[in-house]
């Protein structure tokens, strides 16, 4: 969250939940894509950038 601005952070901490509470790694995965290319996802690469960077530390298959 040090990428997003503090007015940002709700948005995009909500956004991310879907990811690391999705039931299967594939549904994780669509829920990633989904965030890449949503308003604050494009917003903030930066995160997109992070998660697919650390995906086996995130989301242990």
């Amino acid at each position: 969250m040090r990428f997003v601005a503090y007015g940002d952070r709700k948005k995009v901490a909500a956004a991310l939940k879907f990811i690391y509470t999705a039931p299967t790694v594939e549904a994780a995965a669509d829920a990633l894509d989904e965030f890449a290319n949503s308003t604050v996802g494009q917003k903030y690469p930066t995160a997109v950038i992070a998660w697919r960077n650390a995906w086996e530390r995130f989301i242990p298959s």
